[in-house]
């Protein structure tokens, strides 16, 4: 698994700290994103957030233990409503195990998750500077 797949799972299971508890998943990502990229995250709009998770569920897939029971949760969850697809991918990656207790599944490591609470908190990014007026 990729780290910025691991980072974006994270996000949308509440553990970045860029953005208060509060905040949705789509803000979580927008902000690491925006972090990571060096890009005002208030200039990612929905379908660019939809493509970066639609990667990330690629890689994610490609490392699943279970990839039809994940499937089935990205596709069959709503019984009365018809959220985006940025909404179903955030709510089925908050969903994914981790671990089982004992090891990490899923294509998790110790690795990935511990540089995940680096590149997750603030004081990664605290030199990155832009405009945030910035043409575009």
């Amino acid at each position: 698994m990729e780290q910025r797949t691991c980072n974006i799972i994270m996000c949308c299971k509440g553990h970045c700290k860029l953005v208060s508890e509060y905040d949705t998943s789509r803000d979580a990502i927008a902000a690491y994103m925006g972090a990571e990229c060096d890009f005002p995250a208030e200039r990612y709009i929905d379908p660019m957030l939809e493509r970066i998770v639609l990667w990330a569920l690629y890689d994610y897939i490609d490392h699943a233990d279970r990839p039809s029971y994940d499937l089935m949760n990205l596709f069959y969850q709503y019984a009365t409503k018809n959220p985006p697809l940025l909404e179903r991918i955030c709510a089925m990656f908050n969903a994914v195990s981790v671990t089982d207790g004992e090891r990490y599944l899923n294509g998790f490591t110790e690795e990935l998750i511990k540089q995940s609470e680096i590149d997750l908190s603030p004081e990664k990014y605290k030199d990155n500077v832009y405009p945030v007026d910035a043409p575009g």
